[in-house]
């Protein structure tokens, strides 16, 4: 009887245990919930740059306070600089847009030539704009004009919460940079902790990790040489045919290039058929083929790094893609196609064990 009580004693204080844990684990999650993306940046960035680190703590000495202070001086440097210039060129470049678009509208120009308005389509179109237009009484270019003032207020009130939005991401790097010294700093005894705290045996410690590795470096290095070299040629290539807003697109195509599969196409196939309208079939083909280049990079570059590390099928590696940003934000770049390789390398890890579970022991095995 004492011991069916004790027994019930124990039962109690290992559930209410559990519900402790449980609780103080949700709390924990909450409270760091605001921080995740600065802390998850700071991993990327550390495990990126943590061979130059090691070689830093080298050439000082063994000093790794120092280097890791150095490191992230290095980082800032690394990014404010480029940041205000791509503000800079990106403030000169919403200038001449909304000038652009109002010296058009004042000289009532047409978006298309004379050769697409020879198109049925195109001119199916015009008919009905001018239809609508005597119906109505009204001026669509002169109601766009009057608009633009409205436009321009509409650009203050952007570009201001583009100055909050600078405020938040210094704040953000701040705190990323905070995260980044004490990785740099204490990141083998935070990952040797993390051994002793994982529930696997050290053989399946070191699959989950070089999993990880696969995954950060072939994310990282592949997925940022891909955007680099995808935005520069796209850029360029806008410039040499003379499509307007050619650094914004150039950015804008270098980001969408971390989507595999459909990335820079989303921009440059629809100034490719706006180039085709336009009845300027040679730039059109200069456009092509740097697509074609732009294509190439996508599936033989992202292939031959992300696929190589991460042993993803491109499908699965487009759907992580998505929906770890659509969950993390800009870093589920990185944690999307992480959580889905770990996640398959868990799945594995317990069917290699359950294989071997019900593999008969040598004393099973009749002699």
């Amino acid at each position: 009887m004492e011991n069916s009580r004790q027994a019930d004693r124990d039962r109690t204080l290992q559930i209410l245990r559990i519900a402790l844990f449980i609780g103080v684990g949700v709390l924990f999650l909450a409270i760091m919930q605001p921080f995740f993306s600065a802390i998850a940046w700071a991993v990327v960035v550390c495990y990126a740059l943590y061979p130059l680190y090691r070689r830093l703590v080298r050439m000082t000495g063994g000093r790794e306070t120092l280097s890791a202070l150095l490191m992230c001086i290095g980082v800032t440097l690394g990014l404010i600089f480029p940041l205000l210039y791509l503000s800079f060129l990106l403030g000169e470049e919403l200038t001449k847009t909304y000038t652009t678009l109002a010296q058009l509208v004042e000289r009532r120009e047409t978006l298309f030539s004379e050769d697409m308005q020879n198109l049925p389509l195109v001119a199916a179109v015009a008919e009905r704009i001018e239809e609508y237009e005597r119906l109505s009484g009204t001026d669509l270019r002169t109601a766009v004009a009057n608009n633009l003032s409205e436009i321009g207020s509409w650009l203050v009130n952007q570009l201001t919460q583009v100055a909050t939005n600078v405020l938040l991401g210094l704040f953000q790097l701040g705190l990323i940079l905070i995260c980044a010294f004490f990785f740099f700093r204490d990141g083998l005894s935070l990952v040797n902790w993390l051994q002793d705290v994982l529930p696997f045996k050290r053989e399946r410690q070191q699959m989950v990790i070089q999993r990880f590795d696969e995954v950060v470096t072939g994310s990282i290095y592949g997925n940022v040489l891909v955007a680099v070299l995808e935005g520069t040629i796209g850029g360029l290539a806008f410039f040499v045919v003379g499509l307007p807003w050619p650094i914004i697109w150039g950015m804008v195509m270098g980001m969408l290039a971390f989507l595999p599969l459909v990335g820079a196409g989303m921009i440059w196939i629809p100034a490719a058929l706006y180039l085709l309208f336009q009845g300027l079939y040679g730039k059109m083909a200069i456009l092509c083929v740097a697509g074609v280049i732009i294509g190439f990079i996508d599936y033989g570059v992202r292939n031959i790094i992300v696929g190589k590390h991460s042993k993803l099928h491109p499908i699965l590696v487009l759907f992580s893609v998505l929906g770890g940003i659509a969950l993390f934000g800009l870093v589920g770049i990185v944690a999307g196609p992480l959580v889905v390789a770990v996640g398959m390398t868990m799945i594995e890890i317990s069917r290699s064990e359950h294989t071997a579970g019900l593999q008969p022991s040598a004393s099973d095995v009749p002699s």
